[in-house]
């Protein structure tokens, strides 16, 4: 029962084979599909006494006799606003982009199944690597954005959550979605059932990259409010899922409860720094901070997850450089400074992976 059972009902043959096609491509992990194009077909369906159907996309031409005959879930596939506008149940826009209407698809799935439906994919493992710096400016994102992009380069599936008060993820990456990090927060807060299929829903994929990710949420201050628990869900649904091999998370500065109960629900952590006396005091302050609020265990638990990470690195400087650390870790990569790092390309920010820094990106994740 992971996957969603869904019959097409249209006519229009092409239609339905380039919509199975992508379907049974691009989502084969989310849908078995099948689809009539003959009324004689329908009727044959209709007559059955078990149906075991999740729901049904269908043409205008079929929607009433739907309506009348079959007691699921109904879609009705709708061409043009005015149609649209004249539908008394479900609708959504026949032509449009294939990972926009799923989002739909699922989201009124969420919305009007009343049981939790779980989801079900291949037996993947998934890794939760967060990116964190109590510092500014020391190129957290950077790298943050860098490691997804190089998961992804190579053949990993790989999600990539930002949680800054202000996202810089419109900087890197495109799609479109009309939901966001903020409904999301907002539907946890309240029933929960069918999470996974609300988190379908409301993702957006880089169509360059092939990245998944929420847009930002409404306001900084959902950020602001005490959503450690619901953050704490949604990370252990996107990993449960196994949709995934990479789930990268991208910190704000803060040392908040929110920040800390998605810390904790890392598997490994990057702390970002800077070989200066300012990065030295920041994560001296951090280990102090954490010795305050968390428990002994709890504590020693997290810090051992750090693994620091010296970024903007210049060999030429001279100079003795302040003792960093975290734990006897020490310090696990540098990364070297980049002139022309990025460049203006489609309205977004490209990050040269063939430079120094992404041969060090690289070998960084080999490790992971």
């Amino acid at each position: 029962m992971g996957k969603l059972k869904i019959i097409i009902v249209d006519r229009d043959e092409e239609y339905v084979n380039c919509l199975l096609d992508y379907l049974m491509s691009e989502q084969a992990h989310k849908f078995l599909v099948s689809s009539f194009t003959e009324e004689a077909a329908l009727d044959k369906f209709l007559a059955e006494e078990e149906k075991s159907v999740d729901l049904v996309l269908t043409s205008g031409e079929f929607y009433e006799k739907l309506l009348s005959e079959f007691q699921g879930l109904i879609i009705l596939l709708a061409e043009g606003k005015r149609t649209f506008s004249q539908t008394k149940g479900k609708a959504i826009n026949k032509y449009q982009y294939g990972d926009k209407l799923v989002a739909e698809i699922l989201q009124i799935f969420a919305e009007e199944v009343s049981v939790n439906y779980p989801i079900n994919h291949d037996t993947q493992k998934t890794r939760i690597i967060g990116i964190y710096s109590p510092i500014g400016g020391v190129g957290k994102t950077t790298i943050a954005v860098g490691a997804s992009i190089q998961a992804a380069w190579e053949g990993k599936s790989v999600f990539y959550l930002n949680l800054e008060n202000t996202s810089s993820l419109p900087l890197y990456f495109t799609g479109e979605q009309e939901k966001n990090l903020s409904h999301l927060l907002y539907f946890l807060k309240g029933k929960r059932k069918n999470l996974s299929w609300q988190i379908e829903g409301a993702k957006c994929v880089d169509p360059f990259y092939k990245i998944h990710y929420f847009l930002p949420p409404d306001s900084i201050f959902d950020f602001n409010e005490d959503i450690a628990e619901e953050l704490g869900i949604l990370l252990r649904e996107l990993k449960a899922t196994k949709q995934y091999d990479r789930i990268f998370v991208d910190f704000s500065s803060a040392i908040n409860k929110n920040n800390l109960a998605v810390l904790q629900a890392c598997d490994d952590l990057f702390l970002v720094a800077q070989a200066n006396r300012t990065s030295a005091v920041k994560i001296s302050c951090l280990r102090k901070e954490l010795h305050l609020l968390l428990a002994p265990e709890a504590e020693e638990a997290l810090v051992e997850k750090f693994n620091l990470v010296l970024n903007k690195n210049l060999p030429d400087v001279l100079g003795e450089e302040p003792e960093i650390s975290i734990n006897e870790k020490g310090i696990v990569a540098r990364i070297p400074w980049v002139e022309s790092l990025t460049s203006l390309q489609g309205g977004v920010y490209r990050l040269d992976l063939n430079s120094s820094f992404g041969k060090a990106i690289y070998q960084l994740l080999s490790n992971f």
